[in-house]
């Protein structure tokens, strides 16, 4: 199983950021100063890393405003109690948390249909990539400030998430 976050550039404007920074603000909450949106994907199945560098680097990317991370996720071996290396690879230029962040991940529930994900599994295929495997959209907020653990799920609740067909996590550090 392996990740791949896509990101804005930092000289390039990441408009799903900005419109929800405007959001925020428009709901009284001022100590966010900064929103980054990244696309993150979860490939699930039976693909190496060159598969993978691929799907990222030509199909989930731009390579002109955009950069990546691909990931190998840590599975814990339950027959032979071990874990597996993760492994890490990217385009470059990976933007820093840099300062008090906090993340928000937003995805489809288990039997919602995501279109966008059905969509690259397409996709996939006419890249000659024809084995069996997953791919899970999951969007990924980045909160630059300080803010309380219920602002934070408010903000989530209010703005973001549609709790009839999503699910969300939220991880940050709290005022």
């Amino acid at each position: 199983m392996f990740k791949i976050e896509v990101f804005t550039k930092e000289k390039f404007k990441n408009s799903k950021g900005e419109l929800v920074l405007s959001d925020i603000l428009s709901i009284g909450v001022r100590t966010i100063l900064k929103v980054r949106y990244s696309p993150l994907y979860v490939i699930d199945g039976n693909v190496n890393y060159s598969e993978v560098r691929t799907l990222a680097s030509e199909l989930l990317s731009d390579k002109i405003t955009e950069t990546y991370v691909c990931k190998k996720c840590i599975v814990e071996d339950t027959v032979k109690n071990s874990k597996r290396d993760v492994v890490f690879f990217d385009d470059g230029e990976i933007p820093p948390p840099v300062g008090v962040c906090s993340t928000i991940k937003i995805w489809y529930k288990k039997n919602v249909t995501d279109p966008v994900s059905e969509s690259i599994l397409k996709a996939i295929k006419d890249l000659g990539i024809v084995k069996e495997f997953k791919v899970k959209r999951v969007g990924k907020y980045y909160l630059y400030g300080k803010i309380s653990r219920i602002t934070l799920h408010n903000i989530t609740a209010k703005l973001l998430v549609n709790t009839l067909i999503q699910e969300y996590m939220v991880n940050g550090i709290y005022s």
